[in-house]
């Protein structure tokens, strides 16, 4: 898939409300044709599920699912100042998902990092740490301390991965061997898979 085709999609599914691996369900049960029974709850409970789940699809069909709240745009300026803070430019199919799409948030688990917060109020110039590699700008975090590093400096802004629970210290980074457009092609076709390595069994 080209820049523009993954462009279009990434704000096809912003714009639907429907950009992350994590939506928000109205409680229930499935019966035993696979369909969403409400229960009882307390006003304004949600429960959260994975997209494309057999719970999410029975809620999404019974109209019990919250849409996500709106993204908007960054600014020319505010994306021109966290280059500036970088110290290097963004690759520009993601300075132009920032501008023409959404400042982040949108993507797997928790959304791609950019000018908006994650769950623990850090935005994506936060997570620049001294002791990466040059360049490296950190824009998917996965958990565990997992995270999804984009290149900005070498050619066709290609995808690095970290995975400190391998027990490989320095060496849990690791080029991942595909695109940026890759790796949200990935992530909108449902086949993209977080950074993994085997642990170390020393």
């Amino acid at each position: 898939m080209r820049e523009d085709e993954v462009l279009r999609s990434v704000a096809a599914r912003v714009a639907a409300r429907d950009y992350s691996d994590d939506v928000w369900i109205h409680p229930g049960d499935l019966d035993a044709n696979g369909n969403w029974v409400l229960s009882p709850a307390p006003e304004g409970t949600r429960w959260l599920v994975v997209r494309g789940s057999q719970e999410h699809l029975a809620a999404l069909a019974a109209d019990a699912v919250d849409p996500l709240p709106p993204l908007e745009p960054a600014s020319v300026h505010a994306v021109d100042d966290a280059e500036r803070l970088l110290g290097h430019p963004l690759p520009p199919l993601l300075r132009r998902i920032y501008l023409e799409v959404a400042n982040g948030g949108f993507g797997p688990v928790l959304g791609v990092a950019g000018g908006g917060t994650d769950d623990l109020g850090r935005t994506a110039v936060d997570l620049l740490s001294p002791r990466e590699p040059a360049g490296l700008l950190p824009i998917g975090y996965w958990g565990c301390a997992i995270y999804s590093y984009v290149d900005c400096l070498g050619r066709g802004a290609m995808m690095w991965g970290f995975d400190p629970n391998s027990g490989l210290g320095e060496h849990s980074f690791y080029a991942e061997g595909i695109s940026l457009v890759d790796w949200l092609d990935g992530w909108l076709r449902g086949s993209l898979e977080q950074p993994h390595l085997e642990p170390d069994p020393t």
